[in-house]
């Protein structure tokens, strides 16, 4: 592809072969504009995607302050208005400020005895299974799901409804153009969430202390006012967003990894303290998030493209984590890489908040899963993945927790 050609994002054949395609980008298009108007660029080398992160002028709203006009004025409005990763200085300063304790040390220290018996938990349903099993539907959805709703305070029977409508609040949280059925849609999963975690934080007040998530946030809520009500619940409901996505994702990838590489398997089970880095490398190897949007805070050359200031920029965190100027053997998943600071996480001021969360998560499961499961194998060597364009995931993994032919 040549600098003047359009990027087509929804060409299936972008899609079917993703990390060729990223590949082919890196070295010979790595600022590619995309069809029709060319006012989208995707950067998808490491260093770019890492410098546009670490830039304080970069931003994650088109305008300063400004909000896309097609989200409306209603609860999902409100809901993108108060999201943190689409807020921009010094509002998203304040608020990350307030949530940063939730995931504090302290914090994590509290919420390792029950994160850990959820894993077990659930690893024990798995061993207890004869025959194949989905591990996407009895593990990698289910975990997550407990998880969060253990964070939230919620009721884990009430996973499954809290979780189905967040497609529909999805639509409204990126910077995708969306219909009047989609916000209207968007709208009713807001208000479910702002009445729905609304009741429960009012149901917890002056049970919880400081070193809880939930508590944290409302000490900052009661003392001065300092975080809003509506704040703090789209705070609270971005927690169990990603904390879910992420989650879900990553177990699977690391599942799949681990199966479909034995010698890797082996490693870990020889060696439970590599379960740290196998996690970073699952991360690094197959990214949870595909795309991150970004928006040029001034003009600038890369490439010898002008960015024009305003340009919606399309970070390719996937592509960047394979990045061969960045990794040594970039495509080969190996848990024993060294100086593995891959992007799953971002980078700069909206480097996720979760991350200390989603590592103790791999930490736990990877130090189990070779030790209860030596004998899983996978059962279907090409399982399913979504088309979608930034959340690309496994719909179904089967596997056989007792091994084949047992």
């Amino acid at each position: 592809m040549s600098a003047l050609e359009y990027l087509s994002l929804g060409d299936p054949m972008f899609r079917a072969d993703r990390f060729s395609a990223y590949r082919r980008l890196r070295d010979h298009n790595p600022v590619a504009r995309v069809e029709p108007d060319g006012a989208r660029v995707v950067v998808t080398r490491y260093a770019d995607v890492e410098r546009i992160f670490k830039d304080p002028l970069m931003r994650v709203q088109p305008k300063a302050g400004e909000f896309p006009a097609d989200i409306g004025t209603g609860a999902g409005a409100t809901f993108h208005k108060l999201s943190l990763p689409d807020l921009d200085p010094p509002t998203h300063t304040r608020l990350r400020k307030l949530a940063s304790p939730a995931f504090a040390p302290r914090s994590l220290a509290h919420m390792r005895s029950w994160v850990e018996r959820i894993i077990i938990d659930n690893v024990e349903a798995l061993a207890a299974v004869d025959g194949d099993v989905d591990f996407v539907e009895h593990f990698g959805m289910r975990v997550p799901a407990e998880i969060a709703c253990r964070l939230l305070h919620a009721p884990a029977v009430d996973a499954a409804t809290v979780l189905r409508r967040m497609p529909a609040l999805n639509r409204v949280l990126t910077h995708a153009p969306i219909t009047p059925q989609e916000r209207v849609e968007a709208d009713a999963a807001a208000q479910f969430y702002f009445d729905y975690i609304g009741d429960i934080v009012d149901s917890m007040r002056g049970r919880l202390g400081p070193e809880d998530p939930v508590g944290a946030l409302m000490l900052a809520e009661e003392e001065g006012g300092r975080l809003s009500r509506d704040e703090l619940i789209v705070t609270l409901v971005g927690f169990f967003i990603a904390s879910y996505h992420t989650t879900m994702t990553a177990m699977t990838s690391a599942v799949h990894a681990l199966l479909t590489h034995p010698d890797q398997m082996r490693l870990l089970a020889a060696d439970p303290d590599l379960a740290p880095a196998a996690w970073e490398e699952v991360l690094r190897w197959q990214s949870p998030v595909h795309f991150i949007t970004r928006y040029a805070g001034y003009e600038f050359e890369l490439h010898g493209e002008t960015i024009a200031e305003g340009t919606q920029l399309m970070l390719g965190i996937a592509s960047a984590n394979r990045d061969e100027r960045r990794f040594t053997d970039p495509d080969t998943f190996d848990i024993r890489r060294v100086g593995n600071r891959h992007l799953a996480f971002t980078a700069g001021g909206h480097y996720c908040i979760g991350a200390p969360l989603s590592r103790l998560e791999g930490d736990i499961l990877l130090r189990l899963l070779p030790q209860r499961l030596p004998a899983m194998t996978l059962t279907d060597p090409n399982p399913p993945w979504t088309d979608d364009l930034v959340f690309r995931t496994m719909t179904e993994l089967m596997v056989a927790p007792k091994g084949c032919g047992r």
